[in-house]
């Protein structure tokens, strides 16, 4: 099962022009079987269970790249660290404040936005990324 999973992985690494790495996929399918967001931080101590020596360096390298080929998301507010997602559906985000836990929200207002929004002349819009920030459930019955 494990070697359909990884020639599927390889074949999607290579259609968006990367080299299929050892680091590089097991990389992403720990992206895509992860439940939510997770720092590089997390992600590079999942990757050394499998890989030992594999380094912090990197696993940011292989996220950059994966960002830059459309293969996984940076989730930021302006907020640190930055929080990664194979989920390519657009969507937005809500953010707990307290704990710093990531929540997906179906991305409803686009056309909205897009309509309110006065843009530079000329500007392309490509995406539109929100975060709510408040307290999630969990955090408030602890305050």
């Amino acid at each position: 099962m494990r070697l359909i999973e990884n020639d599927a992985l390889a074949e999607e690494l290579s259609s968006r022009g990367l080299r299929a790495t050892r680091q590089r996929l097991a990389l992403l399918r720990i992206l895509r079987r992860g439940e939510g967001h997770q720092t590089a931080i997390q992600l590079h101590r999942t990757l050394q269970r499998e890989q030992r020596n594999v380094s912090r360096k990197t696993v940011y390298e292989i996220l950059s790249s994966f960002v830059h080929v459309g293969l996984a998301a940076s989730v930021t507010d302006g907020g640190e660290p930055l929080h990664y997602e194979a989920t390519s559906t657009p969507h937005y985000h809500a953010r707990c404040r307290v704990c710093d836990r990531l929540f997906d929200l179906p991305a409803k207002a686009d056309a909205q936005i897009r309509g309110r929004t006065p843009l530079p002349e000329g500007f392309h819009l490509e995406a539109i990324s929100v975060t709510l920030r408040g307290v999630c459930s969990r955090c408030r019955e602890a305050i």
